[in-house]
C-alpha cells in the first residue's frame, strides 16, 4: 500500500481516495497504476465542482480523514471503514462516498458499453 518513500500508493487491486474538508484527495499515479475507476472520480469531479487533487498521502493522513474509499472496476467505490485497527472517519460510509457512488453509477450507465454474452 504504500511507494518506496513511505506514502500511500494504491490498496490490491484498487486505488485510493481520501475526503478532507469536502475535498477528494488521491495518490501521484507514479507508483500506482491510474485506473479507469479513478480517472471517472476526476471527471466526475470536475463535472460536479468538487475539487480533486493528487498529492503524497501519508498513513496518518488516512487514519485522519473525514472519509475514505477505493476505486476499482469490480468494487466500483467503495468506502474504507477502518485502516489498521483504527476507525476512519465515523466508521460509517461519509456523505461524499455515497453521493460519489451514485455519480459514478449514473456515468457508467450513461458512458458505458455493453458487452454481449456468450
Amino acid at each position: 500500500m504504500l511507494d518506496v518513500h513511505g506514502f500511500i500508493s494504491e490498496t490490491n487491486d484498487t486505488n485510493i481516495f481520501l475526503v478532507r474538508h469536502g475535498e477528494l484527495q488521491t495518490p501521484f499515479a507514479d507508483a500506482c497504476l491510474p485506473g479507469l475507476t479513478r480517472k471517472m472520480i476526476f471527471e466526475i469531479a470536475q463535472t460536479e465542482d468538487i475539487v480533486c487533487r493528487e498529492k503524497n498521502l501519508s498513513l496518518t493522513e488516512l487514519y485522519s480523514a473525514d472519509e475514505a474509499f477505493t476505486t476499482g472496476t469490480m468494487g466500483e467505490l467503495t468506502p474504507i471503514l477502518q485502516a489498521d485497527g483504527r476507525v476512519v472517519g465515523t466508521g460509517k460510509p461519509g456523505p461524499m462516498t455515497k453521493r460519489l457512488q451514485g455519480l459514478h453509477r449514473a456515468y457508467a450507465y450513461e458512458h458505458g458499453d455493453v458487452l454481449p454474452f456468450g
